[in-house]
């Protein structure tokens, strides 16, 4: 029943010149997407018989615009024309069997694939609950997310193939990424704080740390928005798996990544992009570069100042006050987003008890980040902070987070508006307007 309604919503969609004619659910749309995943998980598909001109982009950044996130497909498959039943319905098995047209490139036998491509191969299969997936196929555009990333890694290094998040970032498909493997064989493996997004460019370049997820592969989008010619890195945690040092204060986190920042960038200006839990790194790079006499423009995305620790009678009147008001604006939204935004309380008991190790380290990280930034003590600096801030329900909320920077950044807070939500600045479409503001405050 839920199929046959979803076939006939899609059939309306076709204000971008294409037609979605079917959606195939694999999966209950009752269940919840959350951080917590498993290889059993099943995934989204959506076949599409497109015009000429077909732009998966497009359509992509369409449905996203009308659908939640756990209704948008992980893959798009184009088809010429929809297998029907003698009734003239959707032939739904003889569709599961279409697969992704080929891209021209020569697939290669099984038999002539190295040993790591073999792994990584019978490992992405795994994760990504598909079959089968090619050397040439691109790991996020074949569902690949910022947690099946981590799984990826976690399971490449248990078994011998030592992947980075920075190689992932860097080699998307099986080939570049067991070439890549390959040649670090033999070398000390040493954990790198930095992972290109996109290199090259004459443009200062734009760093972004990490929130307290514990990875960075959300920013992964943000090489596709920001103007060419600036490069971008991620500054990613350690400690996720297993082998690396774990920091335990923000301040010692701060002066690795500065170092690491340093090496890229020797002199400022250092544009610095933090969110949630990075405002509190940001801080402190803030006070370190203001002693080393080089300037920092801090970006901070939609968070307030010391977010972990605004539990004083100020701040919890504003927070209720502003619960209040969405909540009889919008009740259903308002619980909703209340249940996401404290989910992580849930996986974390659910984890210990029923999580796989990667996701019991990952776990630990996240717990740890978050302790680092209850117990980081936020001090005033010289610098200035450019804060893109979305549109919040009471204009008391909105006033109250910009006077929270204003409290520690004395060179000044501008302020950059912008569409969306805290939660999906990073994904599409809000990325291509957040891209824009992150182009307007950054400092060259």
């Amino acid at each position: 029943m839920i199929q046959s309604e979803l076939y006939s919503r899609m059939e309306n969609l076709s204000e971008v010149g294409k037609k979605l004619f079917v959606l195939k659910l694999e999966q209950s749309l009752k269940t919840k997407k959350t951080e917590v995943h498993d290889s059993s998980s099943k995934r989204l598909v959506a076949y599409v018989r497109g015009k000429e001109g077909f732009n998966e982009a497009t359509l992509r950044t369409f449905l996203a615009d009308h659908l939640p996130d756990f209704m948008i497909p992980s893959s798009i498959i184009t088809i010429d024309e929809f297998p029907t039943l003698p009734n003239g319905k959707v032939d739904k098995k003889v569709l599961s069997n279409f697969k992704k047209k080929a891209t021209g490139i020569p697939v290669k036998s099984v038999s002539a694939l190295s040993e790591t491509e073999i792994k990584l191969k019978g490992i992405w299969e795994e994760v990504l609950n598909t079959r089968p997936i090619t050397v040439d196929d691109n790991f996020f555009e074949i569902g690949g997310d910022s947690i099946r990333s981590i799984q990826v890694i976690a399971k490449s290094r248990k078994m011998g193939a030592m992947v980075s998040p920075n190689q992932l970032f860097e080699h998307q498909t099986i080939a570049e990424l067991a070439k890549s493997i390959d040649k670090k064989t033999n070398i000390e493996e040493k954990w790198e704080y930095i992972a290109a997004i996109r290199k090259g460019g004459m443009k200062k370049p734009l760093f972004c740390i990490h929130s307290g997820g514990g990875h960075v592969f959300f920013y992964g989008l943000l090489k596709d928005y920001l103007k060419e010619g600036r490069p971008i890195y991620a500054v990613q945690p350690s400690g996720l798996y297993r082998n690396e040092k774990i920091h335990m204060i923000v301040e010692e986190m701060t002066k690795d990544y500065l170092s690491a920042i340093r090496e890229i960038q020797p002199h400022g200006p250092y544009n610095i992009l933090v969110y949630c839990f990075s405002t509190s790194v940001g801080n402190e790079m803030s006070k370190l570069l203001e002693k080393a006499g080089e300037e920092i423009n801090i970006i901070v995305m939609d968070t307030m100042a010391s977010p972990w620790n605004a539990t004083d009678n100020e701040a919890m009147k504003v927070r209720m006050l502003s619960f209040m008001k969405r909540i009889f604006m919008s009740p259903m939204k308002t619980i909703k987003m209340f249940i996401e935004d404290r989910i992580y309380l849930f996986e974390a008991v659910f984890v210990k008890f029923f999580g796989k190790d990667h996701q019991k380290e990952l776990e630990r990280l996240k717990a740890n980040l978050r302790r680092m930034s209850v117990d980081y003590t936020w001090e005033k600096h010289q610098g200035k902070v450019s804060l893109i801030l979305t549109k919040k329900p009471d204009e008391k909320f909105q006033e109250f987070i910009v006077e929270s920077w204003k409290k520690y950044a004395l060179g000044g807070v501008k302020i950059y508006p912008t569409k969306g939500n805290h939660t999906t600045l990073f994904k599409e479409p809000d990325i291509q307007y957040v891209a824009e503001k992150i182009d307007e405050c950054i400092v060259d």
